[in-house]
């Protein structure tokens, strides 16, 4: 319920802030907000939102300057302040590792490592894409599998992911782009549709050391779609 809510929160917020933003599209982040549980959240001007954590290098004044937003009320006035805040400190921050992204040659921060559960799930178009397990075969090879759930109108055919995976350092050892869900063409019962839970295949990855991986750190981004 609690997640449910803060959901809502966060779109309603996103509903009063997108407006101003419609007309720069060159731009995908709208505003950081700041959630009571410490994580922080970017919306974009597509409709989605990610868990985003500050680089390394962001300097401390420039984090203490971040706005922590409040619940959403349902008093408008108190809800526009925000978001305006929000957005005007957003413009300030130094750039952010996106919890659902690729973060080439950089580290996962300790506050990322801190929130792991939360980078081992993404979601866009209304598709949520969930780490399930991991196994290793006697190549050396990792292995990963997923579960997919839709809540969308749409029938998906094909959805592709990035991961990142993480050392039990936080160094990023390696992206691997997969098709997370690929549908058979023509065949219906195949594609992911509304209020279905399915399994992905097991992805074998090469190069990762397992004594490295013991923390299971990655980060997990959805970057497109098809659909039927």
């Amino acid at each position: 319920m609690y997640k449910a809510l803060q959901s809502c929160a966060i779109m309603a917020l996103f509903l009063l802030v997108a407006p101003a933003f419609a007309a720069d599209k060159a731009d995908d982040a709208v505003a950081l907000i700041t959630l009571e549980n410490g994580a922080t959240v970017r919306l974009n001007a597509d409709f989605t939102w990610e868990y985003v954590f500050l680089t390394p290098q962001a300097s401390k004044a420039t984090t203490e300057s971040q706005t922590t937003t409040e619940t959403v009320q349902t008093q408008t006035s108190t809800e526009a302040e925000q978001a305006s805040q929000a957005v005007a400190q957003a413009a300030k921050l130094q750039p952010v590792v996106i919890a659902s992204g690729p973060v080439v040659g950089g580290a996962m921060t300790a506050s990322a490592m801190d929130h792991a559960n939360l980078l081992r799930a993404t979601a866009k178009g209304g598709a949520k894409v969930s780490y399930l397990k991991s196994q290793w075969d006697n190549k050396g090879r990792l292995g990963l599998n997923f579960e997919l759930s839709s809540n969308s109108e749409e029938n998906y055919v094909i959805i592709e992911m990035e991961i990142g995976l993480f050392a039990d350092s936080g160094e990023l050892i390696k992206t691997e782009t997969v098709n997370v869900w690929q549908a058979i063409f023509r065949v219906p019962e195949t594609y992911l549709r509304k209020g279905q839970t399915r399994n992905s295949e097991t992805f074998w990855i090469e190069g990762v050391d397992k004594a490295q991986w013991s923390k299971e750190l990655m980060t997990l981004k959805i970057i497109d779609m098809s659909s039927r």
